[in-house]
């Protein structure tokens, strides 16, 4: 059975949405927070306050007091002195895993030489992963690697073919291969297409059989049916992530983990399970009183609650979607979630 990890998606899988996600529907093997950046010289204090929020006790450890659930944090840079100060950051809060990105689409980053602007930078990539070496190793690594009995930090990569060739993927893979790495998280698009067009799985599949590390896939997962498929056409896959599809059904692990060994091979039912609407308003309910506990004002509250349905809209009646978008008061808003529970 594949892992499923949890993608990280701005805006949408916060601190206390992956809480409340892992405590209610469960089934995911590890949540990678939304990436920490440079902000005015330093890491941004926001990224921060979003881990230190609610992941306290969640920092990579194995925690009987973690809820059940493990949070491994991104960090996004385009040099090794930035990707230096980020991962010193995080290693200074307690994470022993620390995932770096190198497959962000967005041009805000890609023009800064981050995400997948970094692909066709073989340089860069190449210190960044000497870095890693060093982070990595008990002997020359960071403080906390060699305090007797502690175990030193890992490091996995998010990335892209490339952003505009997958040449450049293949160019930096044998980098890779030979840096300490945990795993490779690939999405099979380039840069330049951000989440459009086809996926190459002719590159992915050429990618899968030279990686020498544990690879997982990330790209337009929905069902549990395109989960089975990735397990039984990639034996040695050692995972999926999952961003859109699990916001879209939030029950999604939880059902791949359940399925037995016999009908794992039969097409699956799209249903949504029995259960599915209880667990979605329960978990919203978690949402919005930390929304109202931690946010001022109508206007503040309704912009960290509102988020939460956007990729649920296929499963909402459109009336009551509409609704629930263009509310502007709390009143308005919690009435369209009661007319929603009533149809339920």
């Amino acid at each position: 059975m594949l892992k499923v990890l949890f993608a990280p998606l701005q805006g949408y899988t916060t601190g206390i949405y992956r809480k409340a996600h892992a405590e209610i529907f469960s089934g995911v093997d590890a949540y990678y927070a939304p990436f920490l950046r440079m902000e005015n010289g330093k890491p941004r204090e926001k990224d921060l306050r979003d881990l230190e929020s609610t992941n306290a006790k969640c920092a990579g450890f194995a925690d009987e007091n973690c809820a059940g659930y493990k949070v491994v944090p991104q960090i996004i840079a385009n040099s090794v002195d930035e990707f230096k100060i980020l991962a010193d950051a995080l290693i200074a809060k307690g994470y022993k895993e620390i995932d770096f990105n190198m497959g962000c689409p967005f041009p805000m980053q890609v023009n800064r030489h981050r995400g997948a602007g970094i692909l066709s930078d073989k340089q860069a990539v190449q210190q960044i992963m000497d870095e890693i070496e060093k982070q990595s190793s008990t002997e020359n690594g960071n403080a906390s690697a060699n305090v007797k009995g502690t175990a030193p930090v890992k490091f996995s990569v998010k990335m892209r073919l490339g952003q505009d060739s997958p040449d450049e993927a293949f160019a930096l893979l044998p980098i890779l291969n030979e840096a300490p790495l945990s795993q490779i998280t690939l999405h099979p698009r380039l840069g330049k297409q951000q989440y459009k067009g086809a996926i190459d799985f002719n590159s992915f599949e050429q990618f899968y059989n030279e990686c020498k590390h544990p690879l997982v896939y990330n790209g337009d997962i929905t069902s549990i049916t395109q989960i089975c498929e990735m397990e039984r056409k990639y034996p040695k896959l050692a995972g999926v992530m999952i961003g859109r599809g699990l916001l879209a059904r939030p029950s999604l692990a939880a059902e791949y983990k359940g399925l037995s060994d016999t009908n794992r091979a039969v097409t699956l039912n799209s249903a949504v399970p029995q259960d599915f609407f209880g667990k979605l308003f329960q978990m919203h309910q978690v949402i919005f009183d930390y929304a109202c506990k931690t946010y001022q004002g109508d206007s503040q509250i309704l912009s960290h609650v509102q988020s939460f349905w956007e990729y649920l809209e296929p499963s909402i009646p459109k009336k009551i979607f509409k609704k629930i978008k263009k509310a502007g008061k709390l009143s308005e808003y919690q009435e369209a979630i009661m007319e929603m529970r009533g149809l339920s």
